[in-house]
């Protein structure tokens, strides 16, 4: 495994020396061989298992120091609180990757905390980011999980767990808002030049590299939230030490994918104010955005600045466009506009399930509406804005299994519904892996039928609206 030091190399005002501090009785109980051998990683070498679950130290592991928005307020001081970064590796087409482990022990960062994180916690980011990378959408990928037998103490006693991840980088909004409002100029222009050349070395080239660069952020960070609202994924903490610069998605907590139409749904309980709920993302999105070109303002003018965001709602708009439209099978802009609004009131007002209803679309035949009629109460409302859209696909010509295909290959047939994880949780806890490795399996390629597993693509029972998902992990 050969492990690279690039971030180390900025120095001590960027990060603490810390180590992986294995857990009582610690096991590896999954490893992502596919990921693992585009990065080379060979989990039987011996070397690399000791490496790997921190029973032989780096000497130049870290956690990253950075600052934060949290829900609106700042944060001077944040950091790895319980994550070290292991180093840096390539994969087979040279690009580098971190390897960061969540739940390692107490850093300098920890806040009095322990450092540790929950079997139920890592099986919940290990399935969603394995699904989000199955759905095409930029995220952290999971390569390891390991269980134990030491306890954590959350709201109740639970099982402590360590989930090692890659990322294209870990560097935050938050990282540079650190060095910004405590004016580290010298460190903030040394965190700019590691981003050009690690992340965003084809602006070096040009004559702007620093306003380029940050366009580049914008144009990411607005293709990923359209991502998500196409999706219909949801965050839940939205805050600005949880937004990568890379532009993706990191950090997995209380997050959900959208079952009922609701867009004002918060999936965190712990979100009193519904400030991060699925309709808010977009605008958040920009908040956080305006968050972090405050801190190049002694790089460049006020008007240079507001140029650059204003990249971000056309870019936003136009991505989820082009994603509704191939959700829908539509090919124009104009038909969307006038489709999409009411179809999402009818979704609303249905309280339709966001998934089920376009995989039903995708299978729709000409004539036939009776596979979507039975989902809903107004029989009337939906039939009427099915022939609307009927007569608009045929109308552009297009032949109509041929695009019915390809909108099965952008709407799954599965998502990561909430009791789905709590299911595998539960019998995880118990040491029983295999419904997680069967609902992984699934989820690594939502688009198929998988007709043996059709259970896990239902909606929700009805007891499930009494689980609650909360920042605590």
């Amino acid at each position: 495994m050969n492990l690279e030091h690039n971030f180390a190399k900025l120095g001590d005002a960027f990060s603490s020396k810390t180590r992986i501090q294995p857990l009582f009785k610690q096991a590896l109980v999954e490893f992502n061989q596919s990921l693992a051998t585009s990065l080379s990683i060979d989990i039987h070498s011996t070397q690399t298992k000791q490496l790997l679950s921190g029973h032989q130290a780096l000497s130049d592991s870290l956690s990253m120091v950075y600052a934060g928005h949290q829900f609106g307020g700042f944060s001077p001081q944040l950091g790895d609180g319980r994550g070290v970064l292991l180093g840096e590796i390539r994969d087979q087409h040279s690009v580098l990757y971190d390897l960061h482990m969540k739940g390692a022990g107490p850093t300098p960062y920890s806040r009095r905390g322990d450092g540790r994180a929950v079997l139920r916690s890592c099986i919940r980011e290990y399935l969603a980011s394995e699904a989000m990378a199955a759905l095409s959408i930029p995220s952290t990928r999971a390569l390891a999980l390991y269980g134990s037998q030491e306890t954590v103490y959350r709201e109740r006693p639970e099982e402590g767990a360590m989930l090692l991840r890659v990322a294209e980088g870990h560097i935050r909004f938050g990282h540079f808002e650190c060095f910004f409002y405590q004016g580290k100029q010298k460190e903030l222009d040394q965190l700019i030049e590691y981003c050009l050349m690690h992340y965003y070395p084809d602006c070096l080239s040009s004559n702007a590299p620093l306003q380029n660069m940050l366009i580049e952020v914008v144009k990411r960070t607005a293709h990923l939230i359209a991502k998500w609202q196409a999706v219909g994924f949801q965050h839940g903490v939205m805050n600005t030490d949880n937004f990568s610069f890379t532009g993706e998605t990191i950090d997995y907590g209380p997050y959900g994918f959208m079952e009922g139409y609701e867009p004002d749904w918060a999936c965190n309980h712990s979100d009193y104010e519904g400030r991060y709920a699925f309709s808010r993302q977009p605008g958040v999105g920009l908040w956080n955005l305006n968050c972090l070109m405050r801190c190049f303002s002694k790089h460049l003018s006020k008007n240079q600045l507001i140029a650059i965001l204003q990249h971000y709602e056309p870019e936003l708009q136009s991505h989820y466009d082009q994603l509704m439209m191939k959700k829908m099978g539509l090919n124009d802009p104009e038909q969307l506009h006038t489709l999409l609004p009411p179809l999402l009131s009818i979704l609303k007002a249905e309280k339709m399930d966001y998934t089920i209803f376009f995989r039903l679309l995708s299978q729709l035949r000409k004539g036939e509406f009776s596979l979507l009629l039975d989902e809903v109460v107004d029989r009337n409302q939906l039939t009427q804005w099915l022939m609307r859209y009927e007569s608009e696909r045929i109308r552009h010509g297009n032949e109509w299994s041929a695009i019915s295909e390809k909108m099965k290959q952008i709407n799954p047939k599965f998502i990561l519904r909430n009791y789905l994880a709590h299911d595998v949780i539960l019998a995880a806890e118990q040491g029983n892996y295999l419904p997680f490795r069967h609902l992984l399996e699934v989820l690594n390629t939502p688009f198929n039928e998988h007709e043996t597993s059709n259970l896990l693509a239902q909606r929700a029972p009805n007891w499930v609206k009494s689980l609650e998902v909360s920042c605590s992990s």
